[in-house]
């Protein structure tokens, strides 16, 4: 197991949030986008004049809430409503650390999610799923680690953020046996995960000591709209919705009402999203394989995490740089821990995904084509 122990106190020290609000219409083709484009009001089955500027709940629209965990055969205790999926996520861990408690993360990986936690002076370690295994879990690492170092919280993302690859079942079971062998808590980000079929449902459905997070944002077309939840154990969402008072006190009744009637009509948002992502990754994967980029294939969702080899350019952010002189952006690698890859969304509509492509080519030492 490498990387090097550390404790993180203080406001936010990992920049990709940042650079993502800086970097909105950067570029004529934006191939950083990580959720299919926004719906419209049509499409959710809102009239806006409809919304009431006052609807009290107290954690959430009980109606959602409901929804959301029966759905997969659960009470609306195992459920917490954030602000966004990165404030359920917050809360739910805040509910279970203390300064000092050490905390797993997967590299690459979605480092905003650890970034959040930095504020409870926990101490945090990478491990490492590799490109040359497929971003496979490393499970012999992951249990040694658990086991010797005394790890409280173990946080993934399925579908693996940056790469895409989801989690075997053979992984799901392992994380179930993980928890109830050791103790340890594991909080998996599932916000791609509906982009397959079938959808599995919430890992904490198999054990207690799994929390799964999921929202409105990446699948069904509301990104600004901010809901997310958190599904587990009904003593840690307890604790989570006491983190969440001091935190944001109750979410905005207007999301409440939105996000309701989207999960009303949510398999008509999820089904446009398989779409989006069918289309965009078939174009996307053909270029890729053409392309001097070396990559493990997604199994799902929007982007796509290509290593840059030498022969290329130096690391990800020199590819960029060549890409945005033909107009196209890309996500660097470093932000995800991984400085030699790019991510490459596939969200745009097609004749533009395709013309983004094209350019991209011109900008790319040894293309095929």
């Amino acid at each position: 197991m490498t990387g090097r122990w550390s404790t993180r106190s203080g406001p936010s020290r990992v920049d990709y949030i940042r650079w993502a609000k800086e970097n909105v219409g950067v570029g004529e083709y934006p191939l950083t986008m990580s959720a299919v484009p926004p719906v419209d009001w049509k499409e959710v089955g809102i009239d806006p004049r409809s919304l009431e500027l006052f609807e009290f709940s107290r954690y959430g629209d009980e109606e959602l809430l409901a929804g959301i965990a029966g759905e997969w055969g659960l009470t609306s205790d195992h459920v917490l409503l954030g602000g966004s999926a990165s404030h359920a996520h917050f809360c739910c861990a805040a509910a279970l650390l203390e300064p000092g408690d050490r905390v797993l993360q997967e590299m690459p990986g979605y480092l905003p999610l650890l970034d959040g936690l930095s504020v409870l002076g926990v101490e945090t370690v990478p491990f490492h799923r590799r490109f040359e295994d497929g971003y496979r879990l490393p499970v012999a690492e992951l249990r040694e680690s658990v086991r010797d170092r005394q790890v409280r919280l173990l946080l993934l993302t399925d579908l693996h953020n940056p790469s895409g690859v989801a989690l075997t079942e053979e992984e799901r079971r392992f994380l179930a046996d993980l928890c109830e062998d050791s103790g340890v808590t594991v909080i998996v980000d599932e916000m791609y995960r509906p982009f397959i079929e079938p959808d599995p449902g919430p890992l904490h459905r198999l054990h207690d000591g799994i929390i799964a997070i999921r929202g409105l944002n990446k699948v069904h077309g509301l990104s600004q709209i901010r809901v997310g939840w958190g599904i587990g154990a009904p003593a840690v969402i307890e604790r989570a919705r006491r983190v969440l008072d001091g935190t944001t006190i109750h979410n905005s009744c207007l999301t409440d009402q939105v996000a309701r009637q989207a999960w009303r009509v949510r398999d008509r948002l999820v089904e446009r999203a398989r779409r989006i992502a069918a289309e965009g990754n078939a174009i996307l994967g053909d270029w890729l394989r053409a392309s001097p980029l070396e990559v493990v294939e997604p199994d799902g969702g929007l982007v796509w995490f290509p290593r840059v080899p030498p022969s290329v350019a130096e690391d990800g952010d020199a590819l960029r740089t060549a890409a945005l002189r033909v107009g196209v952006n890309l996500t660097p690698g470093r932000f995800f821990g991984a400085p030699s890859h790019v991510r490459v969304g596939c969200a745009l509509p097609p004749p533009a995904l395709r013309e983004a492509l094209r350019r991209l080519a011109g900008a790319l030492p040894g293309f095929a084509r």
